[in-house]
């Protein structure tokens, strides 16, 4: 029995010393393997972050205006004679865009006429009796009564025929015209649009906490959808001198040189003030920048050594940034980068802080976008 029990105990002895010894090689193994592993480095791009100085904006969305437009429309009904225009044509304030017709008023102004000459005459035939004391003086206020209303009667005649020659107002271009001969016309039917192109008005808002940055003859510059790429330059002629209780924003009018007539009355605009002398910024371009809900970072490549053939060893290290606004494809970062630090542009989703990598700026590195994508944050004023 107790021999039986010695075997026993061998055999499971062996057994255990062989599984835990199988344990023991394979871990010695896989230490070894992770004691000699080398991660293989990653191909990014890279860039350099520099100073650069920076002009102070302040950023808002704002729509063109005409500094003089109307909608042209007659003040008393009629049929249109003539239409003496073509759409979008130019004009010059007093010329004559619509005439309606006004036979009836021209035919009843010579019998107005002879009634005001015959009221002069009275009058002066009535004046010289009673100087003469041959009639009442009473007779002189009432014949001075009828010329008034006959010349009253005239004024308002001639009156109505100049309402009916529709003249600009003032130079401008025409829009489309909504008439035809013809066509009878109550009071107050749009005729035509009339617009002054040079200047125009850039009408946006901003919040109050830049109401002490923002005066009257800042320079300011538009862009529009319509152009993209090109800056249409102008100032601030105008600031609110309330605030809007509601929305905190206060209301600001620039003035817009547009000698081009290329910018249209109605156009949306992204308007920058330019507020305070220029600033000095470490500067990135947008993609070096990932932003997530834990901060804003950047990869930092920095050299850590040479390999056994002398080549630099690359890593890259993960660095948190504040970041401030941005100019074009380039964003400033007020806080963690100096200038001539070396950047990563492209390749950052395969990357971990202390990642090795190889830089290639030959051939752009092409991430594939994050999942849920992105979009870019608008604001109707931001500035930095």
């Amino acid at each position: 029995m107790k021999k039986r029990m010695i075997i026993a105990v061998l055999a499971l002895a062996v057994v255990f010393g062989g599984i835990f010894g199988y344990k023991a090689v394979v871990n010695h193994f896989v230490s070894q393997y992770f004691a000699n592993f080398s991660e293989p480095a990653s191909t990014v791009s890279t860039t350099e972050a520099k100073s650069e100085s920076w002009q102070p904006r302040i950023d808002a969305v704002g729509a063109l205006s005409a500094v003089r437009g109307v909608d042209v429309s007659n003040e008393v009904a009629g049929k249109v004679e003539s239409i003496n225009f073509e759409s979008g044509q130019k004009v010059e304030k007093g010329d004559l865009i619509v005439q309606l017709d006004d036979s009836t008023e021209q035919a009843q102004l010579p019998g107005k006429k002879a009634q005001l000459k015959l009221a002069r005459t009275n009058l002066e035939r009535t004046r010289r009796l009673v100087e003469r004391k041959l009639t009442a003086t009473e007779n002189l206020d009432t014949v001075q009564s009828e010329l008034d209303q006959a010349e009253s009667a005239v004024a308002e005649l001639k009156a109505i025929i100049a309402k009916k020659a529709i003249r600009a107002p003032f130079d401008g271009t025409l829009g489309i015209r909504q008439v035809n001969e013809g066509e009878f016309l109550p009071a107050g039917t749009n005729i035509v649009t009339l617009q002054a192109l040079d200047p125009l008005h850039a009408d946006f808002t901003l919040p109050e906490q830049y109401l002490d940055r923002v005066q009257a003859d800042q320079q300011v510059e538009l862009s529009v959808a319509t152009w993209p790429g090109r800056k249409f330059t102008g100032h601030i002629n105008a600031v609110s001198v309330k605030v809007d209780p509601s929305s905190h924003n206060f209301s600001v009018q620039a003035t817009v040189d547009n000698p081009e007539h290329v910018l249209k009355p109605g156009l949306f605009a992204d308007v920058e003030v330019l507020a305070g002398e220029p600033e000095q910024l470490v500067v990135v371009p947008k993609p070096a920048v990932t932003y997530s809900l834990y901060g804003d970072a950047v990869y930092v490549v920095t050299e850590e050594g040479k390999d056994d053939q002398g080549n630099p060893i690359l890593k890259a290290h993960q660095r948190f940034v504040r970041v401030g606004r941005s100019q074009g494809e380039w964003v400033a970062v007020t806080e963690g980068l100096e200038p001539g630090d070396r950047v990563v542009t492209a390749g950052q989703l395969k990357l971990h802080d202390g990642s090795p990598v190889k830089i290639n700026n030959e051939v752009a590195v092409v991430d594939e976008p994050a999942a849920g994508g992105g979009g870019e944050q608008g604001n109707n004023a931001a500035a930095q």
